[in-house]
């Protein structure tokens, strides 16, 4: 374990040296962009621990942040602002859509500190989700044309592929139950596979080149491979939903013979792949722990709720409720007495950990202010990837819109009972797709 001594230099060296000359040393040259963006994409997939490193980290905390994050893809993603802003060539560079609404979530959020459990608490979340602002800026930016759209469905195609591999691995040579891969739980992994599997199915489905469209389907089938590796019944299911939406809006849009080929191909491809693991499938719907997860989900939006009526809508403070589920205070009694009421025996040093609904999660910390701007920026966001879906009908960037459009509408569902966006890895993919769709709403993306 390094110390805030040793850590604090590699961060500055990190930001202010490797950063900027990187920047300048990729400039005006647009290939090196697009590596660089696929590296982004391949970051959302690395070990947590390779990838940030943490300042004043509290590591018995069970909150969503624990301390203060720096990745190497805030390194990354300077790199890409400092040579788009030194290209002397580049067109005139506006304030990206959206980031104002992301931002707001992100000031609105922080007003919590003020009746905060914590401050510093609040603090960490704060940087973080402010900070992750330039993964968004510097991908809005640096996508000009379909090619760097293209690049980066290979990208999302090759890191799903290497993931699967990983996947499989597990599953088959270290007979992991529920694999997690490179994540730290399987559903991370499993809400991470399928928001970036979608868009490359719709994108498979339209007119794309043949080495393209090989890598869409292939980095499709990776997805797949690790959903169905992940057993998380919730996954699973929105997956199978997510599937269905993208290949029906995708026949809406335009009929064609390699379309209706696709999917009949898709169909029967399924239909062996349930075969082959129904026992699995229906082991995971029939374990006796289920029940039991699912009263803990139902106290722990109890207390959320609590936290929320109990401090005048305010919340408890950004990333506190780890601290406020737990003694002195009272809104962890509710999870008590539902084990108490089952005959379980109650360790009073056991810390409780964090609602998994993303949503009660937002509302018990930050209230109706910082919960109502996300809302905010999550409808906003599925009417760019509508808009984009118009805009380039016909086109693979359409129909890129269209599988991330329903991707995000099922993860936006899925949030409800899974709070993963908040988890770094996550949270990154998320603002990456976001960028994109952004700038295809605004018509600034220039088709070949």
């Amino acid at each position: 374990m390094l110390s805030d001594w040793i850590k604090a230099p590699i961060i500055l060296i990190g930001y202010l040296i490797i950063a900027p000359i990187l920047g300048l040393l990729v400039n005006s040259r647009a290939d090196f962009r697009r590596w660089i963006l696929g590296l982004m994409v391949f970051i959302t997939s690395w070990h947590i621990n390779k990838m940030t490193l943490m300042l004043d980290s509290i590591n018995s905390y069970r909150g969503q942040v624990r301390g203060f994050e720096f990745s190497w893809m805030d390194v990354l993603a300077i790199a890409l602002i400092v040579s788009l802003r030194s290209d002397r060539t580049r067109p005139a560079m506006g304030w990206p859509t959206g980031i104002g609404l992301y931002l707001l979530y992100c000031a609105l959020s922080s007003l919590s500190i003020i009746h905060a459990l914590n401050p510093l608490y609040a603090t960490m979340a704060a940087f973080k989700y402010t900070k992750a602002s330039l993964i968004f800026i510097s991908v809005y930016w640096a996508v000009r044309e379909e090619k760097d759209v293209r690049f980066i469905l290979r990208a999302i195609a090759f890191t799903l592929c290497l993931h699967a591999l990983v996947a499989l691995d597990m599953k088959y040579v270290q007979h992991i139950y529920q694999v997690r891969g490179w994540f730290e739980h399987q559903n991370a992994m499993a809400m991470w596979a399928y928001l970036l599997g979608l868009p490359l199915l719709a994108a498979a489905m339209a007119r794309i080149g043949r080495v393209d469209a090989r890598w869409c389907v292939v980095g499709f089938g990776a997805s797949a491979i690790l959903v169905q590796a992940a057993l998380s019944r919730a996954s699973l299911l929105f997956f199978a939903i997510g599937i269905v939406l993208t290949v029906f809006f995708s026949l809406m849009e335009k009929i064609t013979t390699r379309r209706i080929l696709f999917t009949g191909a898709l169909a029967l491809v399924g239909l062996l792949g349930v075969l082959a693991t129904l026992h699995t499938l229906m082991n995971r719907f029939h374990e006796e722990g289920n029940q039991a997860s699912a009263d803990t989900r139902v106290a722990m939006n109890q207390a959320a709720h609590d936290m929320l009526h109990a401090t005048s809508y305010w919340g408890v403070g950004w990333n506190n409720f780890a601290l406020a589920i737990n003694p002195p205070y009272p809104y962890g009694d509710v999870i008590d007495d539902g084990e108490r009421a089952m005959g379980h025996r109650i360790d009073p040093d056991y810390a409780k950990g964090v609602v998994e609904s993303h949503y009660w999660l937002l509302l018990a910390e930050t209230g109706y202010l910082g919960s109502g701007s996300y809302f905010l920026l999550m409808g906003a966001s599925l009417w760019w990837c509508l808009r984009g879906s118009f805009r380039y009908r016909h086109n693979v960037l359409g129909a890129f819109c269209i599988g991330l459009g329903i991707a995000l509408a099922i993860t936006y569902l899925h949030s409800n009972f899974e709070r993963t966006l908040t988890q770094t890895k996550n949270l990154y993919a998320w603002l990456i797709l976001l960028a994109i769709a952004a700038k295809l709403y605004r018509g600034k993306v220039l088709p070949e």
